[in-house]
């Protein structure tokens, strides 16, 4: 994933960094103590042996480590930019985009469906076990995550904003549409889920759940679009119990 190549990237380039850092200082070091003639611990004037060639090969391998630590130490600093810029972004358990770019980019679609009369919709996706307190492992999210995006469009945006919770940006969608196209993803994402999980010794079923508001029928700000679409759970959790009774 982009999050940990650019961990491993900016770690390797930091230790390799150090180790230049410390050879500079050696070699240094070196120079110092044994090619200035007037310290009277080094070489004479006239000495031109080839220790004194030694001593010159060590000053250029000074100067040459001095400016690769330094290049390095510019590269990590940019790498750490670069990281830090991502993780501002992007979940790093899963990939997806996190929750606070999620909030913002609704808070923006809000603002230009205002001004130009756009639309879209928000489908957020719930996943858990059918325990108290079941959770779902992070290697199963990731592979939802993974899911998520390959199913959904360029211009859709696909977070993951809660433990086990999925939001996604439909762009353009809405009404009818906005509900078939949250329906086909929780459906090909429940495809994909394990018929059952082991947790503590039992064999448990996971679960999917799905919320659509669509901006403009059920709510024009992030908050009114959030309380809409987590009121469908429990419209649903409520068909789900109505159903169970009726059996």
């Amino acid at each position: 994933m982009a999050g940990q190549s650019l961990y491993r990237s900016y770690f390797r380039i930091l230790y390799f960094s150090r180790l230049t850092l410390i050879a500079f200082w050696g070699c240094f070091i070196y120079f110092v103590v044994w090619a200035i003639p007037w310290l009277g611990v080094g070489l004479s004037k006239d000495d031109y042996t080839p220790q004194f060639l030694v001593t010159l090969i060590f000053a250029g391998a000074c100067m040459l480590l001095g400016l690769l630590s330094a290049t390095l130490r510019a590269v990590a600093r940019q790498k750490r930019e670069a990281l830090v810029a991502w993780s501002s972004l992007y979940d790093e358990a899963t990939g997806t985009r996190n929750r606070a770019h999620f909030y913002d980019r609704l808070a923006l679609d809000c603002d230009r469906a205002e001004k130009h009369d756009s639309i879209f919709a928000v489908a957020l996706l719930q996943m858990g076990l059918a325990r108290p307190r079941g959770q779902i492992s992070a290697e199963l999210l990731r592979q939802a995550a993974n899911h998520l995006k390959n199913l959904t469009r360029a211009s859709d945006l696909v977070a993951l904003i809660g433990a086990n919770e999925f939001g996604v940006l439909l762009a353009g969608a809405h009404g009818e549409m906005a509900h078939t196209l949250a329906e086909k993803l929780c459906a090909s994402l429940a495809a994909k889920l394990p018929d059952s999980i082991e947790a503590n010794g039992y064999a448990i079923s996971p679960t999917i759940k799905v919320g659509v508001a669509v901006y403009g029928d059920d709510g024009n700000t992030p908050e009114s679009l959030f309380a809409a679409a987590r009121s469908a759970f429990a419209k649903e959790d409520e068909d789900l119990t109505t159903i169970s009774e009726a059996a």
